[in-house]
């Protein structure tokens, strides 16, 4: 081989590698699928997902930020949706018994644990 092929040769690897490695960080599987169901053993600060009925949902007196309890078959878990996150959106969008799906983060508040709602694309009626 001459020494412009094996250039060209060398090139191509990289370029392959590269597009290997680029597909292993940024494609490899859906985020969702590692995020765990909430329970009992959640703790706080950890990236959850709750499915379950609403069985109420209520503005706060100040903020407008949503709150809402959710019947998820093991219990009923709080949600706390922020004004600055969507909360007039979510409100719009979903009804009490409907079924959906959350994905928040673990919060404690007054002693009790609370799933806290990044935005409004986090809530998804099923």
């Amino acid at each position: 081989m001459e020494k412009e092929e094996k250039i060209v040769v060398i090139l191509l690897c990289m370029a392959l590698f590269s597009l290997a490695i680029a597909y292993t960080f940024f494609y490899s599987g859906n985020p969702a699928d590692d995020i765990k169901s909430f329970s009992s053993s959640s703790l706080p600060g950890d990236d959850v997902r709750l499915e379950g009925d609403i069985l109420t949902k209520r503005f706060t007196y100040s903020g407008d930020h949503l709150l809402m309890d959710v019947d998820s078959g093991s219990g009923i878990v709080k949600v706390f949706i922020p004004s600055a996150s969507g909360s007039k959106d979510v409100d719009s969008m979903v009804n009490v018994n409907d079924r959906v799906l959350i994905f928040g983060t673990v919060s404690e508040y007054e002693g009790e644990l609370e799933v806290v709602v990044d935005n409004s694309g986090d809530v998804t009626v099923l």
